[in-house]
């Protein structure tokens, strides 16, 4: 028990201590990796692919973003793929048509990576930028996306996610800081190898190295996972190709995103082990992966066996200030939920709160995994 205990803490330390701390001591003494950059002048051939249902709230704004960007329309070109709308987004996509905007149907919901497969085998450009209906970019977002690949050892680019919150909410600023930590991280990770996959709204790929997945999986996340595992080519981070929405201001709306997220996340982890594989990914990036993804999505697994292993240790007075420690952090995350649910109190006292029902998230989305649940595809609810 006292081998449970102390392994288990030290394992949540690593996720939310160790981990970051160690990418960015590398990235600190990491010689800078020789650059390779087009400049203003590599223009590729880019697509846009867009994959929509039932966005009739968002897609016209959309459109006109993507028409407003800073790349060359001739070497632009818009896809939105309806998997299977029954609003008004067909419609709204089909006036564009005569502006250079291709509609692509699916007929019945087949999920958001069976759209993106089926763009990507109609795509004519070198470089797939993959977004969301409701995800608007900077002007220059694209052509700060594209010019990594100018390096033929990269595979992948993720932009930043400059989001704002629908309403001013404990829940929608404590994402907004974890979002900018993460995206820190990601700068770390990919000065030292590689990031450790991409998220929605704006990331991109080489056509010639897209990687067709089954609809199980989850996209974002696993495309640059299966880039490098079976071509070896990194993802790298761009944090000044920027992309702005809006996030859930609601613990609710909040909680079920994260659950579907990461319950698509384990599930494709589960179904394509080789991206865990040292000898596929190398033993850096594998290593990259568990740390980054695996074991913080585990962390609840990890506090619950703190917990129980606590219970069996209360012989000792140390053992007893622990259990009356973790006892206090979840009375202040009832406290902090207490809060929230009336809207009331400064943000930093439910902190507790927003740490535990996202590890708890995590937790259900543990359990959907072991029982063979998945989520291909859901309905959109948008701020």
């Amino acid at each position: 028990m006292t081998f449970l205990f102390w392994s288990s803490l030290a394992l949540i330390a690593f996720v939310y201590a160790g981990y970051p701390a160690i990418m960015r001591f590398l990235a600190a003494c990491r010689r800078p990796r020789p650059t390779v950059d087009g400049g203003e002048s590599y223009l590729p051939p880019a697509t846009l692919v867009i994959a929509a249902f039932n966005e009739e709230r968002a897609i016209h704004g959309k459109l006109i973003n993507s028409l407003s960007l800073d790349y060359p329309r001739d070497l632009l070109e818009i896809v939105v793929v309806s998997d299977g709308s029954t609003d008004r987004t067909d419609a709204i996509v089909a006036s564009f048509q005569s502006r250079g905007v291709r509609l692509i149907r699916l007929e019945g919901r087949q999920g958001k990576t069976a759209a993106q497969n089926a763009a990507a085998a109609a795509a004519g450009g070198e470089i797939l930028v993959f977004s969301d209906a409701n995800a608007f970019y900077n002007p220059d977002a694209i052509r700060r996306l594209v010019r990594p690949f100018a390096n033929p050892d990269v595979g992948c680019v993720e932009g930043r996610r400059a989001d704002a919150a629908e309403a001013d909410s404990a829940t929608a600023r404590h994402e907004l800081r974890f979002r900018d930590w993460e995206s820190r991280l990601k700068e770390w990770e990919s000065r030292v190898l590689s990031c450790t996959g991409a998220t929605g709204p704006i990331y991109a790929v080489r056509r010639s190295l897209y990687v067709p997945l089954n609809p199980d999986l989850i996209s974002d996340f696993m495309q640059p996972l299966l880039v490098m595992a079976r071509h070896r080519k990194r993802q790298v981070y761009e944090p000044r190709a920027l992309s702005r929405e809006l996030v859930f201001s609601d613990m609710r709306d909040e909680f079920r995103r994260k659950v579907r997220i990461m319950t698509r996340c384990l599930n494709s982890l589960k179904k394509t082990p080789e991206v865990l594989a040292p000898r596929r990914v190398g033993v850096a990036f594998a290593a990259q992966v568990i740390s980054h993804r695996l074991l913080r999505w585990l962390t609840p697994v990890f506090a619950l066996t703190a917990f129980t292993a606590n219970l069996f240790l209360l012989d000792g007075p140390f053992y007893r200030i622990t259990l009356l420690m973790q006892a206090a952090f979840l009375l202040a995350a009832g406290i902090g939920w207490w809060l929230d649910r009336r809207n009331t109190g400064p943000a930093c006292l439910r902190l507790p709160y927003t740490f535990s029902a996202a590890n708890a998230a995590a937790l259900v989305a543990i359990g959907n995994c072991l029982m063979g649940r998945h989520i291909v595809s859901w309905s959109t609810r948008r701020p």
